[in-house]
């Protein structure tokens, strides 16, 4: 499997979230119709009720998203009880998808979050950092929020605790803008302008709100077009889901042309290409790649001749990097065992082992394909299929389940031929292994023999990949899909 966008879907359904509503009667519900560049894409609904220990907030998410031919439905939710002061008590989150489920809870304490996680018959328990003090929870988050409105500001700055989000609190910002007419079920109603920044806020973002502080319309321009999601009925929002068809075609709207072709970059060493992206969603040097800034664009080379790029101090006594999560599950028996077995006779040298554990878990997955949505490491190894992203997290489990750090690299990748379009890079992710101090890129997906890596990568955001929907990085490389601009300054066919 080449190309994958949808390894970005927790950003995606985090852009069509939004927040409960105002301080409301004992039972409030509200209904949205979710488009995805102007198309139905399904509906997203939140309920917010009093329960005995204060106020427990819901949200549920229905997508159905196209994918180079392939349908993709996705469900996801969240949940999480506040006392009467706004502390959280507990909550979770599940997502689902192409026969794949995964289910998260979490429970608060001040001192830490005990969370786990359950894939399939797996279990997976972290203990996280406490939720910062001024953390707001839903509700507590609303009712400050429409006290300020109500009194006039124009500036709300929240840190929000948001299930859906998983267990980081954002940092979120809304600016008053202007008064206007938006159109809501087809009939015209006055609303307020907001504009949204936050490190999880695609630029650009906006929100309208009715007088009472009520949420009527929000947008978030993406490469993949604007997601937009429109306060509805219950049975006009359902309709949004039957109405999407096989769903808006996210996976060829993210490709990137280029002004001329690549040879085929198996054979290549290196190649250097100029890069014109979106602002805060550059390419970054990491592993073969070397990035510097022309104008207003950027210079990518990648060499696998020249060493790899050195990891900062930071990154080799990050413990994320080694650390199991609930994608790359580097714990679970399954993997453990897998990763024992390939190295059992395996030579010292670490370049070697690293390229064994490669090998195998490109081999672990025969059927390749693009109906999972974000399967763990040791869901894919149980399927025994996956595209790109299960490639990329059974390599990162494998290499961890060994002691050696391992992170996941989200950017492009030359197609000659792909859903349909010819000569363009696609959306991508592979892995990259510490060796010696520096990271070793690895793409798990490549099976011609002596080929781990080929120049035909660009590189645009390293992760450990601990939680898809609280890092940033992903949020912003979702704003930049589809808006490149890429010239082939050295290996053009």
């Amino acid at each position: 499997m080449r190309a994958r966008i949808l390894a970005l879907l927790p950003a995606i359904a985090l852009l069509v979230a939004f927040r409960a509503g105002d301080a409301a009667p004992d039972v409030t519900e509200r209904w949205f119709e979710v488009l995805v560049g102007g198309r139905p894409a399904g509906w997203t609904r939140s309920v917010e009720r009093r329960v005995p220990e204060g106020w427990r907030t819901e949200s549920e998410t229905r997508l159905r998203l196209g994918r180079g031919g392939t349908s993709l439905d996705m469900t996801t939710t969240g949940w999480l009880i506040e006392n009467e002061q706004g502390v959280p008590m507990q909550g979770g989150r599940t997502q689902a998808g192409s026969g794949q489920s995964q289910r998260v809870t979490w429970r608060y304490r001040p001192e830490a979050i005990e969370e786990r996680t359950v894939d399939l018959d797996r279990i997976l328990d972290r203990t996280l950092p406490p939720v910062p003090a001024d953390a707001l929870a839903p509700h507590a988050s609303e009712a400050q929020a429409k006290a300020k409105r109500a009194s006039g500001a124009s500036t709300i700055e929240q840190l929000v605790f948001e299930p859906a989000q998983g267990a980081v609190p954002q940092q979120v910002r809304a600016v008053r803008e202007v008064e206007e007419t938006i159109r809501v079920a087809g009939e015209p109603v006055q609303a307020v302008r907001w504009r949204l920044e936050g490190p999880m806020v695609p630029p650009g973002s906006r929100e309208w709100r009715a007088a009472d502080g009520e949420l009527l319309r929000s947008l978030s321009p993406t490469g993949l077009g604007s997601i937009e999601s429109i306060r509805s009925t219950p049975e006009r929002a359902k309709q949004a889901l039957d109405r999407a068809g096989s769903g808006p075609e996210v996976m060829v709207a993210s490709f990137a042309e280029v002004d001329r072709p690549m040879s085929d970059p198996a054979r290549l060493r290196r190649a250097a290409f100029r890069i014109r992206a979106a602002e805060g969603a550059e390419p970054t040097s990491s592993g073969a790649q070397t990035v510097s800034r022309e104008g207003d664009a950027w210079r990518v080379a990648v060499d696998l001749d020249a060493p790899a790029q050195e990891a900062t101090a930071t990154e080799r006594a990050d413990p994320a990097y080694l650390s199991a999560s609930p994608m790359i599950d580097s714990r679970d028996p399954m993997v453990v065992e897998l990763a024992t077995r390939t190295l059992a006779d395996a030579p010292p040298d670490p370049r070697m082992r690293i390229e064994r554990l490669r090998r195998v878990a490109g081999a672990s997955l025969p059927r390749k394909n693009l109906s999972s949505a974000l399967a763990s490491a040791s869901e894919a190894l149980r399927t025994k299929s996956g595209d790109c992203t299960e490639h990329a997290v059974v390599l990162a489990a494998l290499l961890r389940s060994q002691g050696i750090p391992a992170r996941v690299v989200a950017g492009l990748v030359w197609c000659d031929a792909f859903a349909g379009r010819r000569d363009v890079f696609g959306w991508h992710l592979w892995t990259q292994a510490l060796v010696d101090g520096r990271w070793v890129d690895l793409d798990a997906t490549l099976t011609e023999p002596g080929v781990a890596f080929h120049p035909g990568h660009i590189a645009f955001v390293t992760t450990p990949l601990a939680d898809p929907a609280s890092d940033p990085a992903l949020v912003r490389l979702v704003a930049a899909l589809g808006a490149l601009k890429i010239e082939v300054l050295d290996g053009a066919r």
